[in-house]
């Protein structure tokens, strides 16, 4: 699973409230109920996350082969830890 944080445009700032995901699964990943599955799971994590990450910074989520056997408990903590590298790489690259 792959989670990178990308500015979107000159008009949103860290302090801008607003923040957005965008998921993606191919049908490497699985089937169709697999794909969902774990469409629904990244949903239901930035649903809850979403206070705790940096505003004006959009996220977005690539499933790959592996993610398709994470329990919901697992893709939670995995993409709460990659959520947390992406952003404190993010505030290197840019401080």
């Amino acid at each position: 699973m792959l989670v990178a944080p990308a500015r979107v445009t000159e008009d949103r700032t860290l302090l801008d409230p607003v923040r957005r995901i965008g998921i993606t699964a191919s049908r490497k990943v699985g089937g169709a109920v697999v794909r969902n599955r774990i469409k629904r799971g990244v949903r239901d994590w930035f649903r809850r996350s979403r206070d705790e990450l940096p505003g004006g910074v959009d996220v977005v989520v690539i499933a790959r082969r592996p993610a398709a056997r994470l329990s919901g408990r697992e893709l939670s903590a995995r993409l709460t830890d990659l959520a947390q590298r992406a952003a404190s790489v993010d505030r290197k690259r840019h401080a």
